[in-house]
């Protein structure tokens, strides 16, 4: 059976075929990523302090995640474009991580790393100028990972000032052949596609490392963070129950929930269960925050005593018991999926809230008289048939759970109302 597709390239004196060097060219590209990536794959398979190295380099990252810290990833030029990629694809995991410019921290955005953070580098000479110039003013607590093509340690200039702590990780990433004997061009091109490979394999690891809780996988988190755009809609099609089953069709009973409601503060009221209908299956314990449990985000000096989207989500990142919830006054909370919606890449760290607040599609907070106040008896099946009709025209974003229904101030914690739908 022959190929379908020539084996030697056509006669480019041929008019129909007079584009092939081009393709010729193209595919010398691909050949030679692929090439750097089978190196790459290699070094891995092989090299035992590779391995090592990637292992701590995971465990350091998800140690700070978990001590309520984040991964801070920096690079310059196109490394500084691929930290980018890193960067949001941790986020897109759970892997909470910023990006940092290195020239902007040393003009004041050196107050995003934290003493429980740790510090990815990329620079593929392991010696630009810009890291170096930030590595003295790193605070010594924070583990540094330079991502390199450098395979020793020793060698790499990005670890001159933490290897003697300890606290320097080297994950090489060099490429089989310099670019410039590759392509007559020393255009980073297969440099960047090793690290945005590593790269991915760092984020991919460290995610199932620290997400191992039943129910909150790496994969769910995934879609959790997708709802919009072509991957929201397969995940939303992954979630919806078989066609045929109403929004009735639960555990419980659907005559113990009515939909009339009372109006106690203007909020929202799912009447409690009596004892003959109670069901066993409620609101999971740990999808339940409790309010202290909550921190008040506050402003930073710098700021005029405004609340930047940045104090935000540090008051988020540095209380991990409050599982991303952060109030902004006693009577304005904001949900965690409105949270980590502030770490999409390009955002403005610095802009107040009250200039966000003038959006009102998609507002930020939301204020005491706006959750769905349900008793701590209710099953859950039954909080999810409300606020399947409540969408249709006014969704709820937070569930407030209650002791006693005629006791607003008797709430004990809030759920996201987005999670009940994971």
């Amino acid at each position: 059976m022959s190929a379908p597709w020539p084996l030697t390239p056509p006669d480019s004196s041929d008019p129909q075929t007079k584009d092939v060097s081009s393709v010729v060219t193209a595919i010398h590209v691909i050949a030679t990523e692929r090439a750097a990536l089978a190196h790459l794959e290699h070094i891995y398979q092989t090299d035992a302090r590779a391995q090592a190295d990637l292992a701590r380099a995971v465990d350091r990252i998800t140690q700070s995640v978990r001590e309520g810290g984040k991964l801070v990833v920096c690079g310059v030029g196109k490394s500084g474009k691929v930290g980018r990629k890193i960067e949001a694809t941790m986020n897109s995991l759970g892997v909470y991580s910023a990006f940092l410019h290195p020239t902007e921290a040393l003009h004041g955005d050196l107050g995003l790393v934290r003493p429980n953070d740790t510090v990815l580098l990329i620079s593929f000479s392991g010696r630009s100028p810009e890291l170096l110039a930030l590595l003295p003013h790193l605070p010594q607590t924070v583990p540094v990972i330079a991502l390199s093509s450098h395979t020793d340690p020793a060698s790499c200039p990005l670890l001159a000032l933490h290897a003697p702590l300890g606290m320097g990780i080297l994950l090489p990433a060099p490429i089989h052949e310099d670019e410039q004997s590759s392509f007559g061009v020393g255009a980073p091109t297969s440099s960047t596609t090793v690290a945005l490979s590593l790269g991915d394999a760092l984020a991919i690891a460290s995610a199932r490392k620290l997400h191992t809780t039943t129910g909150k996988s790496p994969a769910e988190i995934f879609r959790g963070f997708h709802p919009g755009g072509a991957i929201g809609a397969a995940s939303a099609m992954l979630a919806t129950p078989s066609s045929g089953m109403s929004a009735r069709a639960y555990d419980s009973p659907a005559s113990s929930v009515s939909l009339m409601w009372e109006d106690i503060n203007n909020a929202p009221l799912i009447p409690p269960l009596t004892p003959q209908s109670l069901p066993t299956r409620l609101i999971p314990e740990n999808m339940i925050v409790p309010l202290q449990a909550i921190p008040t985000a506050t402003a930073s000096p710098a700021s005029n005593s405004e609340v930047r989207l940045l104090d935000i989500l540090l008051a988020a990142i540095q209380n991990p018991n409050a599982k991303s919830w952060v109030f902004l006054s006693p009577s304005e909370i904001i949900p965690p999926h409105r949270v980590r919606s502030l770490l999409s890449p390009g955002g403005d760290m610095d802009m107040r809230v009250s200039d966000l607040a003038a959006n009102d599609n998609d507002p930020l907070t939301v204020p005491r008289s706006n959750w769905l106040l349900v008793s701590d008896s209710t099953p859950l099946s039954e909080v999810r048939y409300v606020l399947s009709e409540l969408r249709k025209e006014s969704p709820v974003a937070v569930i407030g759970v209650v002791k006693d229904l005629a006791n607003p101030d008797s709430c004990i914690g809030v759920v996201d109302a987005e999670e009940l739908w994971g």
